[in-house]
Order: structure tokens, then C-alpha cells, then sequence
């Protein structure tokens, strides 16, 4: 069995079970005749579980979605992981979430949407699961042997997330892909290119004229 289906069935027995815990708690319902705060709590426990079913979906579906593998070029590895912490600040400040970041010039070779999309998975997954003792997410780009490892603490705990977190960065172009319980580790190849930041639009105006 492929691994798409293997996740696939994984994925689909893992929504039967709480349909059935909802349509268990709805059959008890309309056997029972509740006061109107019994029956506010009950539909109340039904919006949970419609809700964790709806994210469920959204990360089947996201990962149903991955068909090909995506061109990989010379990347701005400092500067993406820059933008990435910039965007969930807001999210880690809300949540109480101290976001920690170190990253060194590394040009890499991915997939620059793949990889924003990647980060942005992981980052939201450990501000929501970060201990609430110390509550930080750290993230760390440095050299390494290989390229240029990416270090994210505290890890993705195993579930249906970490799949997709895992199969959006092989698609990103990342190697050694490992989730241990404490940290997330991955490895990109580093570009022998040089990198040139697109053109702006007042760059362009400039060149014509010369």
C-alpha cells in the first residue's frame, strides 16, 4: 500500500469514530427530555465534535490535494523563515506564545510555496500545543554537514497533522525529515547558485532607462 493510501484509510477511520460519538449523543438526546440547559450542553459537545471533524477534513483534504512534485529552485532560506515568524506573531501573542528565532544566510534549494505553506502548518500546530510552562516555539536555521538543518521546538506530537507537515516538506524540497518529541528537524541541500531577489517594479523602470 502507497503511503497517500494508507493516510487515506488511516484518515477515514479515524472520522468514523466521532461520527459515531455524534450521532451516538444525538440518539440520546431525542430519547430524553432535557431541560433547556441539558440540551444547551448537548449541542454544545456536538459543535466540538463538528469542529474537530471539520479540521480533520481540511487536513485530508489539503493532503489528498498533493498529486505532483514540485519544481525546486534557489531559495532565500533567511529570509522566508523571517516572513513566516513575522505572520504567526501576531497568532503566538494571542495565545500567550513567545516565538524565539535565530536563522543564518542559507540559501537552499526548495519549493518556496510549499515551504511558506510547511512552516506556516508547523508554527500553528506548536503555539497550539505549546507546554504551558514557559509557553515558547523556537526556530532555528543554521549549517550543517548536509546544507542547512531547520530546527522548530517542541515537536509535532504523531497524528494525522504530522503526516501532512511531513509530506508538504519532502514537497518542499527538505531531507531527513524528523519528528521527535521534543523537536522537528529538517535538512535542505544547499544552492551552489546565487540567489537575485526579484525585480521590483521601480527596478525594472530604472533598467529600461539606462
Amino acid at each position: 500500500m502507497n503511503p497517500q493510501q494508507e493516510f487515506m484509510d488511516e484518515t477515514f477511520h479515524m472520522l468514523a469514530q466521532p461520527i459515531t460519538v455524534l450521532r451516538a449523543t444525538l440518539e440520546l438526546g431525542l430519547g430524553q427530555e432535557l431541560s433547556g440547559a441539558e440540551a444547551h450542553r448537548m449541542l454544545a459537545d456536538c459543535l466540538l465534535v463538528v469542529d474537530g471533524l471539520m479540521q480533520e477534513m481540511s487536513i485530508f483534504r489539503e493532503y489528498a490535494g498533493l498529486d505532483e512534485q514540485p519544481m525546486l529552485q534557489t531559495c532565500d532560506g533567511q529570509a522566508l523563515l523571517v516572513q513566516a515568524v513575522d505572520e504567526m506573531t501576531p497568532v503566538a501573542h494571542a495565545s500567550g506564545v513567545a516565538l524565539h528565532f535565530r536563522a543564518q544566510a542559507a540559501l537552499i534549494e526548495c519549493n518556496q510555496p510549499m515551504l511558506q505553506r510547511a512552516i506556516f502548518v508547523l508554527l500553528d500546530q506548536m503555539i497550539a500545543r505549546a507546554p504551558d510552562e514557559g509557553k515558547k516555539v523556537s526556530i532555528a536555521l543554521s549549517p550543517c554537514d548536509d546544507g542547512f538543518q531547520l530546527e522548530l521546538r517542541p515537536g509535532v506530537p504523531p497524528g494525522q497533522r504530522q503526516k501532512l507537515c511531513r509530506k508538504l516538506i519532502q514537497f518542499a524540497g527538505g531531507k531527513a525529515v524528523r519528528f521527535a518529541s521534543g523537536c522537528t528537524s529538517i535538512t535542505f541541500p544547499k544552492s551552489d547558485y546565487r540567489y537575485i531577489p526579484p525585480v521590483s517594479s521601480a527596478g525594472e523602470q530604472l533598467l529600461a532607462s539606462l
